[in-house]
């Protein structure tokens, strides 16, 4: 009776390390601009989601941490109308007001079930964020969906990219992939926490 107590409890550990393994926020895929040598100070935060809802968690969440490490942060949905659609214009025109140095955006790509969810991979150089911007409200990139059938995991996959404020160049781009079961709305923070770990692996932030 004792093995038998001993093996479940193995087996219910087991179970449990396999569940907390599988969830969770990944960076799959990273680039860096190996020839900056800088260290941004003033980070311009932008989540490209017309849901300001969310936008705001996600940005309020990256500020703090932002600011926890030293820099000087601020969430694009306090600088603009609740009701506007920013075009890069708008966006880089604000930068250069605040005199942000960098610009940090993040884009949801997608989200998909567990079971049938294949991760994106990066094969090339970001563009610049003239460029990429005109991608971000297109029809390729539609805000984060909600299924109407209930799985047991869920996968968001989102595009993470760090911009030098003055020549508009990526200095450092993810994706991940975040894996969880519930609320999406509590992955906000470890996901932020994962993509500031990132950005501190390459010393791009304290």
């Amino acid at each position: 009776m004792l093995e038998r107590s001993r093996l479940c409890s193995g087996v219910m550990i087991a179970a449990l390390l396999a569940l907390v393994s599988c969830t969770g926020t990944k960076l799959v895929s990273q680039w860096k601009d190996d020839q900056y040598r800088g260290r941004p100070a003033k980070v311009f935060v932008i989540v490209t989601s017309h849901d300001r809802g969310p936008r705001s968690l996600v940005e309020d969440e990256f500020v703090r941490q932002l600011k926890a490490r030293g820099i000087v942060a601020v969430a694009s949905y306090t600088v603009f109308p609740p009701e506007a659609k920013e075009t890069k214009e708008d966006v880089l025109s604000k930068v250069d007001q605040l005199g942000s140095d960098a610009i940090l955006v993040i884009r949801f790509l997608r989200k998909e079930a567990g079971d049938t969810y294949t991760p994106l991979r990066r094969y090339a150089v970001p563009q610049g964020f003239e460029t990429s911007w005109d991608a971000y409200y297109g029809d390729a990139v539609t805000d984060v969906a909600v299924r109407d059938i209930s799985y047991d995991r869920d996968v968001i996959t989102a595009e993470t990219t760090l911009y030098d404020a003055a020549t508009r160049r990526p200095l450092w781009s993810a994706l991940s992939d975040t894996t969880y079961e519930g609320a999406a709305i509590k992955q906000i923070k470890p996901f932020s926490s994962a993509i500031v770990r990132g950005l501190a692996n390459e010393k791009l932030v304290p």
